[in-house]
């Protein structure tokens, strides 16, 4: 399956504990949330002011973090 939206390269891919989402960082500086299944776009972040070279799920799927290449660190939670 292939998964478009990235304007730029992806850097990192993390899959959530239950192996039905994706999460994936870009060099456009956004993190996109991607449906395995389908390859549909869920969510998108464009908080990062530079291209984000991680993503990582929390062990629980309840949220997950990114970081730039600017040394920004973010952490997201469901709420």
């Amino acid at each position: 399956r292939t998964y478009s939206g990235h304007s730029r390269a992806v850097y990192d891919i993390s899959v959530h504990p239950d192996g039905d989402l994706l999460l994936s960082a870009g060099w456009d500086g956004t993190v996109r949330l991607w449906d395995v299944e389908t390859g549909e776009e869920l969510a998108l972040w464009q908080e990062h002011p530079a291209p984000v070279r991680a993503v990582a799920f929390h062990p629980d799927g309840n949220g997950f973090a990114s970081a730039d290449m600017r040394g920004n660190l973010y952490i997201w939670q469901q709420s």
